[in-house]
């Protein structure tokens, strides 16, 4: 199995595995590595280890050496004139009028390109515009449009939660959402309290999803009766991560029921005479009398049993 340790260029930016060989790196050392392009600069993320074949880039680029005064020196170089193509190419997009905002410019480590991240709401013709940038500049140039999120990850920002967004903070990589991680937490559909800074669905509902869903089919579904310490009662809602339910008894009083202290109910107690067995068999409330309201009150008022 390669030995191999990992590789970051950017703060919060995706690590990259390379190959030390002799040399003995300990996290946060800078480093020069060999790259698609001839080389770059780099921080060391972890300590040496073994890694599957299949877990190994083909090809696997080494590590050149430790960086140096004049590698630093390097660097700082290549920050100005990144700054400076920044600025360039913010002047020639207005100047060609062209429907797209410009994020972040990249100065490859040994002036060998330089890549420009944009965002965009359609596909941009911006050929002239590499043109321009590739005179003025004197290098090879990229394009690169980027998403919403990438954006967010640019200019850190403060999350509904109250601390720092995720992206801007220690998420490398960002992982697929969907609305039915909203869903399945069983959260209300209201956009405002699950989108993020970015206009998309927060990161977070993954990490939730993550932790809730392998408790999620032990869990009565709403709708759903069950027996309570107090009787039977039918689910309203059910909460994976704190093991809680929220159910409405027959005498129509909202409370919040511990997940451990529900048991089944025994049979269809109303209609055993009759056979019907829908409240048994279905899960339902359609056939019984159990009273119904539109929305149960809010979780502080609820008592718990």
């Amino acid at each position: 199995m390669p030995i191999v340790v990992e590789v970051a260029f950017k703060p919060v930016g995706p690590m990259t595995p390379f190959a030390p060989g002799e040399l003995d790196l300990r996290p946060d050392e800078a480093v020069i590595v060999e790259s698609a392009h001839g080389s770059d600069f780099g921080f060391v993320k972890t300590r040496a280890r073994a890694v599957p074949d299949a877990d190994a880039p083909a090809p696997l680029r080494r590590v050149l050496r430790r960086a140096t005064p004049d590698d630093w020196a390097r660097r700082e170089r290549s920050e100005r004139r990144r700054a400076e193509a920044f600025r360039v190419c913010q002047a020639k997009i207005a100047w060609l009028d062209l429907p797209m905002k410009l994020i972040e410019a990249e100065w490859a480590y040994d002036g060998s390109q330089v890549t420009f991240h944009f965002v965009a709401d359609g596909r941009v013709d911006f050929r002239d515009l590499v043109r321009e940038m590739a005179h003025a500049l004197r290098t090879r140039v990229q394009m690169h449009q980027v998403g919403a999120r990438d954006e967010a990850k640019l200019y850190p920002g403060i999350g509904p939660c109250g601390r720092p967004t995720c992206c801007s903070t220690f998420l490398r990589e960002f992982a697929p959402v969907s609305i039915k991680m909203v869903r399945g937490q069983s959260l209300a559909m209201n956009p405002s309290k699950f989108t993020g800074l970015c206009g998309k669905l927060m990161c977070c509902l993954r990490y939730e999803h993550d932790e809730a869903n392998p408790s999620r089919p032990a869990l009565p579904q709403p709708g759903m009766v069950v027996m309570t310490p107090l009787g039977r009662a039918k689910v309203e809602e059910a909460d994976a991560l704190r093991q809680m339910l929220t159910v409405q008894l027959e005498n129509q009083q909202f409370v919040e029921v511990r997940l451990k202290d529900i048991g089944e109910v025994p049979g269809c107690v109303d209609h055993a005479e009759g056979g019907c067995q829908d409240c048994a068999s279905d899960g339902t409330l359609s056939n019984c009398t159990v009273p119904t309201r539109d929305k149960p009150p809010s979780g502080p008022s609820l008592p718990v049993l």
